[in-house]
């Protein structure tokens, strides 16, 4: 369905996260998943509960899918608000758990995941950069500035704190950095940040931008920075341009749809530029989400006329709230520069309350813990990856395939106490749908074991119907059947069991039971 990201101990959905005691690390490459899963537990087992074995099965403090949260900046200038940037910047029974997730974008995923015993380990900051070197191709001369997206990303354990982004001395006055958000900038595990490399045709050359952080296995990241003049506007090659090379769509509300364009033109004088192929980019494993689209997706192949220009329309609709960022890669004839790169990003907003049909919302009063919410479909089973809508399957698609509003999103899994998780649902299919609350872990991150209260609030359309709790909650695995309710007529009936589970889950797959 859609990708999702950690926010300061909270994954957004979008697409999937959970930081410790789910203890996710980023499975860079196949080859580097056993290393990872070693370095971060293994095999180990975890308190009853445990979310986290990427090849194994078991252990909390296994494997992670990172992604973008909500208070990066997302392109140019993006901070959550209504900015177009168009140029100015570039069956789950309870049996192991997994995740995995190039630029700017994140990706979800899941597996499984059986009960643990032990501890939970305290970890580290880890950072990763994306690029890790980059090249401008440009045509001389060069009106306009090229833009770059730079990605850092925390992809540990534990927070990392960037100290530092800056060109070292001795660069070529063609590069500038441009968006670097205010040093120091703390990240969760699976927090992110973005700036911009800027660069103008000036006096040639290169450049190396340094990133420093608290990570202690890698306190400073080198990117090098490097030009290439591929043509010149005589030149008998087709030469390919695209303007701007990112599209930030600022906010856009659930359901609607804004368009934004970008231009690939052929600066070449006398020889025509086919385009061959638009393909969607891939990010540690996850394609760029369907909610953002070329549309209409042009002919191929299309013949570009000397100095002639093709405009490319791109819509994004977000179906669920939070970010979404990738990228497209143009193909062409061009030569030095057979694919082009437009990244994309873009951030879904929640409607207003009084526009959705049924918001259920979960708090809890204790902190270093975490609670969960479980919103089921009629006929439905608690972790069931088609039927359950919680952490690890965020934004299920019900009733009409592809109809949005008749499918709930979890939008925020809060990881470390208090909450508030919210399910939303903008108009359900008729039908009972039940709700419970499971004690997934009563501790976090090397903390003791806790005892909670939970309290659950049923709206409908901005009104409250009804509030539940506070209930206790003693150990991990304990569940609260908190209330059945039918739709459309609303009659809640409450139920108020509480027990111990055996089911535990994770995170579903797509395409995957």
């Amino acid at each position: 369905m859609h990708e999702s990201a950690c926010f300061r101990g909270e994954l957004w959905y979008i697409s999937v996260m959970r930081p410790n005691p789910r203890s996710l690390t980023l499975l860079l490459a196949t080859g580097l998943a056993l290393s990872l899963i070693s370095a971060c537990g293994g095999t180990s087992d975890s308190d009853s509960g445990g979310k986290a074995d990427a090849v194994t099965g078991g252990g909390n403090n296994d494997a992670l899918v990172v992604l973008i949260d909500p208070g990066a900046d997302v392109g140019a200038g993006a901070d959550g608000g209504d900015t177009d940037i168009a140029g100015s910047g570039d069956g789950v029974d309870g049996a192991g758990d997994v995740t995995a997730s190039e630029d700017s974008s994140g990706g979800n995923d899941t597996v499984n995941v059986a009960e643990d015993t032990s501890g939970p380990a305290i970890g580290v900051g880890e950072i990763a950069v994306d690029p890790a070197q980059y090249t401008f191709s440009y045509v001389s001369p060069l009106p306009e500035s090229l833009i770059r997206q730079i990605s850092i990303f925390n992809v540990g354990t534990a927070s990392l704190t960037i100290t530092g982004v800056a060109l070292l001395p001795g660069a070529s006055p063609d590069f500038t950095l441009s968006a670097i958000p205010p040093l120091p900038k703390l990240l969760q595990p699976g927090d992110s940040t973005l700036g911009l490399i800027v660069f103008k045709e000036i006096a040639g050359g290169s450049a190396t931008l340094r990133v420093t952080s608290t990570d202690p296995a890698r306190p400073t990241v080198d990117v090098a920075l490097e030009s290439f003049l591929k043509a010149d506007l005589n030149g008998p090659e087709p030469c390919v341009s695209l303007k701007p090379t990112a599209l930030n769509f600022g906010s856009v509300e659930r359901g609607d749809t804004k368009i934004l364009q970008a231009v690939l033109s052929n600066c070449s004088s006398v020889t025509p530029l086919t385009l061959k192929n638009i393909e969607r980019g891939t990010t540690f494993f996850f394609p760029l989400t369907q909610e953002i689209q070329v549309t209409p997706m042009p002919a191929f192949p299309t013949a570009i006329p000397p100095g002639g220009s093709l405009p490319i329309d791109i819509s994004y609709t977000p179906n669920l709230a939070g970010p979404d960022t990738g990228f497209f890669l143009i193909e062409t004839d061009d030569p030095a520069e057979p694919k082009v790169k437009l990244d994309v990003a873009g951030f879904g907003k929640e409607p207003p309350p009084e526009e959705i049909g049924l918001t259920i919302k979960l708090t809890w009063n204790s902190d270093l813990c975490d609670v969960d919410s479980h919103f089921i479909e009629p006929g439905g089973t608690f972790f069931d990856c088609q039927t359950d809508c919680y952490f690890g399957n965020p934004s299920p698609d019900w009733a009409v395939q592809g109809a949005w509003k008749d499918n709930p999103y979890l939008d925020v899994d809060d990881v470390d106490g208090y909450g508030p998780e919210h399910t939303n649902i903008t108009e359900p299919k008729p039908g009972k749908y039940r709700f419970v609350v499971h004690y997934y872990s009563d501790a976090y991150e090397g903390s003791s074991s806790t005892d909670t209260e939970a309290t659950v609030e049923v709206y409908s359309y901005g009104v409250l119907l009804q509030k539940f709790g506070p209930v206790y909650l003693d150990v991990t695995n304990r569940n609260w059947d908190v209330f059945d309710i039918e739709w459309p007529s609303k009659q809640i009936t409450p139920l108020g069991a509480t027990y111990i589970t055996s089911t535990s889950g994770g995170f579903c797959f797509p395409g995957f039971p």
